[in-house]
């Protein structure tokens, strides 16, 4: 069996509240919970999967297009991406054993192409692996049975089975037309009649068999008598024998032979429907292709004189938008620095003008260079066909027509040498082909006049029109009688193959129905009345319904939930069941992402979700995004740590996005702030109180620390104070910093340059500048620099209770820690 599918990491750039790249990292621990107050972007990490994942490019709830209640997918890119130059996009990996995919999805534009990688798992996920809150109760109070038993026939994969019962519903009832229809029977009815001269109007065979001996033999010879309509009978065989020698006796044969070779080379008819005269062979047909051919090098030629500076159509092409109208004019030639207006164009207009006539000028002969390469194709085959033509009927023509022998003999010998050169003339050629046809077809015509109507030739025609009716009406009564063999046994199939489709698909809902009271009761309580999945009735001629049920009292069984059922327990219902199915059927990528799912419960619902979670879905990718603290503490108390990550949003900054307490501002947000030329003293502020707490957790200074959800609430001075407090009392003495006369962590705990470029001032010239704010930041990471172990140069440190100065925490170190060396910015 292939290892099943697990994200590996999904990443947010510019889409919906996430302006900077967030990206989740699941390598290491596989599933995420987030806590957020409402607002703060929680449910955007669960739209990233719903969007990268959908087959529309948009969000459910988006829409196509921006219409009625619906934002449309304008709403996916957050708000200032386009203004901060950020390509809305969600980027997953994913993992199976040791494979490893990756792709992104853009979030803006028209085009919103489905990665092959989403492609790939999204054929893994049987039943949607997102599950929000707020759409629970659709499932169970809103679809109908009609729309459930679709959503349900889905996840069971039972589709096609139920196709095969729909469509074995549908041959039968065509099957059954078909046997039941005459149509081919009549059409040959009224053929006989025509064939009999309204002899013999409906089929009968001894009717058909007299009319034969006694209208069409008799006249010929009254020996010769069919005793069945068969091509085996001894009398059709004799008929066949006379017929052929007949026609080798007056010439026919060789007559029509000689007048279809020379049909192949010249033919003049006349169009029925519109009268017109219509000119057809090879020989015509190589002519008309060479005079196009012709009229088309002359035009390429044309047009290639006009387009003589083809070698500066790339150099046109990329000078186009320069001159566009509505660009920015440019003041000098892009190519060789003159002044616009000393150019001999003199202006931006002419120039517009002059690259535009060459651009159309080139696409001329672009089409005209087609058009002869397309006429020189059709000339080529055309006279292939000649060539191969001519010697069938010279070979034909005897001593009477030497002329005409002669003049093809000669033409064809022209002809062989194009397009070296010049096409012969057939004026000649066609004048003698047309004059020999005409006598040709006088001759058979004579001969045909002379022969009369009783010829054996005209009575195996027609026996043989007979014979061809004969075994259409056979084949016709073979399927009508086929059909409906095939009818009767359809309907006996159809009924025993319904009853087992009943059976199969009521069997894999009872497979479902248990997981899902299961859990179902997992949340309500071992009391909790079981939920039933049922078909209607097996005489119930629609099956396609799926009834949701519950006996909620004696004198109430087989009744609706959610017309007895309180709301958590409705919610528990379509979450049991949506749960349980993703659980059954989605083992190829067993993923699930759970938005708020926990609205309407009280605390032990909730304590039971997150039991429920932890025993039956421990071997599952589980997403969890909840704005209840509760609940997201209860996650925290019953869920392995070494599979989960627990993280809140502590804040929405506008200008980057959601903030989450174990997020931290690194070097490069730093300089990217700068290199935009916008100030980074907030950055640099959060930059400094982060490090300063981490430095402050690992060497166990004496600062109290806040809970989780404050984390970053500490003031500077504080950090610093504490930290250079401890660094007295265990004797160690940072080097200076080039550039401040006191201690750093004074500085630091002062942060003057921090306060200027983040806090308002209300003096004069009271603003930071971006100069002092990268002074600052040097001298702050050369400070930095020095809190590395000497040994193995990690940052990482402890301190165990039991000792007075840190160590490395890296477990092959153990360094005593030491002030490295200051580094350089």
């Amino acid at each position: 069996m292939a290892d099943p599918y697990f994200f590996l990491s999904l990443g947010l750039t510019g889409f919906r509240a996430y302006l900077q790249p967030k990206t989740f990292d699941f390598s290491k621990k596989r599933c995420l919970a987030i806590f957020a107050p409402n607002g703060r972007g929680k449910s955007s990490v669960i739209d990233a999967l719903e969007f990268v994942l959908s087959k529309d490019g948009t969000l459910e709830r988006l829409g196509q297009r921006a219409v009625n209640n619906q934002a449309g997918p304008i709403a996916l890119a957050h708000n200032l991406s386009e203004e901060a130059k950020i390509v809305p996009t969600v980027a997953i990996g994913v993992i199976s054993g040791k494979d490893i995919m990756n792709g992104s999805r853009a979030a803006g534009g028209a085009k919103r192409p489905i990665p092959a990688v989403a492609t790939t798992i999204n054929t893994c996920f049987a039943v949607p692996p997102i599950i929000r809150g707020h759409a629970l109760r659709t499932f169970v109070e809103i679809h109908t049975p009609e729309q459930r038993y679709a959503d349900v026939a889905n996840w069971l994969q039972l589709s096609p089975l139920v196709e095969v019962q729909k469509n074995l519903r549908s041959l039968r009832t065509q099957i059954k037309t078909a046997a039941e229809d005459e149509t081919a029977l009549q059409r040959v009815d009224t053929q006989l009649a025509k064939e009999t001269i309204q002899t013999v109007k409906i089929w009968d065979a001894a009717a058909v068999l007299s009319h034969a001996n006694t209208l069409i033999l008799a006249p010929l010879d009254s020996a010769l008598v069919l005793t069945a309509l068969a091509a085996l009978d001894p009398a059709y065989v004799e008929l066949e024998v006379r017929a052929k020698a007949e026609e080798n006796k007056i010439g026919l044969a060789g007559l029509r032979q000689i007048r279809n070779a020379a049909a192949s080379l010249w033919l003049e008819t006349n169009d029925a429907d519109s009268g017109e005269t219509v000119v057809s062979g090879a020989v015509p047909t190589f002519a008309a292709a060479v005079a196009t051919l012709t009229k088309a090098e002359g035009k390429e030629a044309e047009e290639r004189d006009k387009a003589a500076g083809t070698l500066f159509q790339a150099l046109w092409k990329a000078a186009e938008p320069l001159f566009a109208e509505g660009a920015p004019a440019p003041d000098v030639c892009p190519v060789c620095i003159t002044p616009i207006a000393g150019t001999t164009a003199g202006s931006v207009v002419a120039i517009r003008d002059h690259v535009a006539k060459h651009l159309e000028e080139l696409a001329d002969y672009a089409a005209a260079k087609k058009t002869r390469d397309d006429a020189k194709t059709a000339a080529t085959t055309a006279h292939t066909q000649l060539v191969a033509s001519l010697p069938g009927l010279i070979g034909l023509l005897g001593d009477g027509d030497a002329a005409l022998k002669s003049d093809l003999v000669a033409y064809q010998a022209g002809i062989a040498g194009w397009p070296k050169s010049a096409v012969p003339a057939s004026d000649g050629i066609v004048a003698s082909t047309s004059k020999l046809l005409t006598t040709l077809d006088q001759a058979i015509c004579d001969i045909e006049a002379k022969q009369g109507d009783h010829t054996y030739i005209k009575a195996k025609v027609r026996i043989d029109r007979l014979l061809e009716l004969e075994s259409e009406r056979n084949l016709a009564l073979r399927t009508s009688e086929e059909l409906g063999k095939l009818s009767e046994a359809l309907t006996a199939q159809a009924t025993t193959i319904s009853v087992e489709i009943r059976k199969k698909v009521q069997a894999l809902l009872d497979k479902l129905q248990t997981p899902m009271n299961d859990i179902y009761k997992m949340i309500q309580g071992v009391d909790a009345t079981p939920i039933r999945l049922e078909l209607p009735g097996e005489d119930d001629s629609n099956q396609q319904r799926l009834n949701l049920l519950i006996d909620f009292a004696a004198n109430r069984t087989g009744v609706q939930p959610g017309g007895y059922l309180s709301d958590p327990q409705i919610h528990s219902v379509a979450l049991a069941l949506r749960m349980a199915a993703i659980k059954q059927f989605n083992a190829g990528a067993p993923i699930i992402a759970l938005d708020d799912i926990v609205t309407s419960y009280d605390a032990d619902h909730r304590r039971a979700i997150a039991g429920l979670i932890a025993n039956k879905f421990g071997d599952c990718q589980v997403l969890i995004t909840t704005h209840d603290e509760r609940f997201f503490n209860y996650l925290k108390d019953q869920l392995e740590a070494k599979t989960w990550h627990f993280t809140r949003i502590i804040g929405l900054d506008p200008a980057y996005g959601p903030r989450f307490a174990d997020h931290k501002v690194s070097d490069e947000m730093i300089e990217a702030r700068w290199a935009a030329e916008q100030s980074a003293a907030n950055e640099l502020r959060q930059a400094e109180e982060e490090w300063l707490l981490g430095v402050c957790r690992d060497f166990g200074v004496s600062v109290r620390i806040r809970p989780l959800e404050k984390a970053y609430s500490y003031e500077r001075s504080e950090l610093a104070s504490a930290l250079g407090g401890f660094l007295k009392d265990a004797k160690l003495e940072p080097a200076l910093v080039p550039g401040v006369n006191n201690r750093f962590l004074t500085s630091l705990a002062t942060g003057a340059i921090e306060n200027f470029g983040s806090h308002f001032q209300d003096v004069p010239y009271g603003d930071g500048s971006i100069g002092d704010e990268k002074a600052r930041w040097v001298e702050f990471k050369i400070f930095r620099s020095q809190f590395a172990c000497k040994k193995c140069s990690r940052t990482k440190f402890q301190r165990p209770l039991t000792l007075k100065k840190p160590v490395c925490a890296h477990g092959g170190c153990e360094a005593q820690f030491e002030f490295a060396a200051a580094g350089g910015a």
